[in-house]
């Protein structure tokens, strides 16, 4: 950052002592030097195509700054406003680089707007000494947030190898089954969350809350046989950002619906 003073030392008098100029010359270099302290970033943010907020259900928008991880940053920095300000301007931040999450709400409280589809590179800002950077979000439709949970044991209190399986394949489609969107693996010891949920990885974003409608899980032995049949779904799409939470029930005979 270049320091807006300028020197406005002027040729000195032959009376002036050489003590004089000493303290004449601290002085102008002291105001010289480039302000010190936090700085500030101003977030302005598109939506989609230009969208307006009422035009895609979203109320307010809550940028953050952070460095390290997401869900544990080492520092943090977050604002959340109305959805119509159209920017968001978080102060006092310590000088460095950082990433930002910029997320858009809507009336539920569901995240459903974000800029993660901006690579890396474009969700990062560089912050100053006491200076005002700008940082331009783009946002997009969030994907569906697809969690499974499972039973296993006719009451439930089994364990992955007292019921003979090892994983379970999920294969999710758009709406009609013709179309798959997105198929992987979840290990049968992975924890689940509180409510024994656990999110499938969805890093390319295909699950599109607005045609993806039907999954199929397969409960897969250790050595990658089938274990039964698959257990089937078909839902209405719930929307950019919402959940489809879905459960089953395995036995040594395969897994159903829960």
């Amino acid at each position: 950052m270049r320091s807006t003073c300028s020197s406005s030392l002027r040729p000195f008098s032959r009376s002036l002592t050489l003590g004089s100029f000493a303290v004449l010359a601290t002085v102008t270099l002291t105001a010289c030097q480039p302000d010190k302290g936090p700085g500030s970033v101003v977030v302005t943010y598109v939506l989609g195509n230009s969208k307006t907020c009422e035009e895609v259900g979203v109320t307010e928008i809550e940028a953050t700054l952070f460095r390290g991880s997401f869900e544990e940053p080492s520092r943090s920095y977050s604002e959340r406003v109305p959805c119509e300000m159209g920017e968001v301007e978080l102060d006092g931040v310590e000088p460095s680089n950082y990433e930002v999450r910029v997320v858009g709400f809507d009336e539920d409280g569901f995240a459903t707007f974000d800029n993660l589809g901006q690579n890396t590179s474009q969700r990062t800002v560089e912050v100053f000494e006491a200076a005002e950077s700008d940082f331009d979000a783009d946002l997009t439709a969030r994907p569906a947030d697809l969690l499974i949970r499972w039973r296993l044991g006719d009451q439930g209190f089994g364990n992955c190898t007292g019921v003979g399986i090892a994983r379970f394949e999920i294969n999710a489609y758009e709406v009609g089954g013709g179309t798959l969107l997105l198929s992987t693996l979840l290990d049968c010891e992975q924890a689940g969350g509180d409510d024994g949920y656990r999110l499938v990885p969805d890093p390319a974003r295909v699950l599109n809350g607005v045609s993806f409608g039907e999954v199929g899980i397969q409960a897969l032995a250790a050595d990658g046989d089938d274990v039964g049949l698959p257990a089937t779904f078909v839902f209405d799409p719930v929307g950019a950002g919402y959940p489809v939470r879905l459960g089953i029930e395995c036995t040594q005979a395969g897994c159903i619906s829960e």
